[in-house]
């Protein structure tokens, strides 16, 4: 029997929502963060990955796992971050990276960082949970707009 490989990204209406909140993450913390966070950080090292027309690749990193779906959409538990702070510098030195991240975040986003890290419960959301963190997503990226 044949095995097919397995798909990289769902088709579902969920993980289709998801993947619009993700985009929408992102445009709010480029235009939050005016680019990546660690630019200003000499031991962090200079900025990397840049697209094939020369603009620098901008991400939005969860400081969260994403498998949480009570903090995966919430804009303030993210930060934007250049392709290699996020891929290369972030796994070859996760202490100092954290250290960077909250300085940068001050200290009421570190506070609800600890809190949301420290809560173990599971949480279940439906399409329509989803649904709602892209609209509010939409709001509070009009009001940078």
């Amino acid at each position: 029997m044949k095995k097919s490989p397995l798909r990289k990204k769902g088709k579902s209406d969920v993980a289709k929502c998801k993947d619009r909140i993700q985009k929408l993450l992102r445009s709010i913390v480029i235009i939050r963060d005016g680019g990546c966070i660690l630019r200003t950080f000499t031991e962090a090292g200079k900025c990397g990955g840049y697209r094939d027309d020369g603009e620098l690749i901008l991400q939005f990193d969860h400081l969260h796992s994403r498998a949480n779906s009570a903090s995966y959409g919430i804009s303030d538990l993210g930060v934007c971050v250049c392709l290699r702070h996020h891929f290369y510098f972030k796994k070859q030195y996760p202490a100092m990276y954290e250290e960077l991240v909250r300085r940068n975040i001050g200290e009421k986003r570190c506070q609800l960082l600890d809190r949301v890290r420290a809560d173990k419960r599971p949480h279940s959301f439906s399409l329509w949970d989803w649904q709602k963190i892209e609209l509010w997503l939409k709001k509070e990226l009009s009001k940078y707009e």
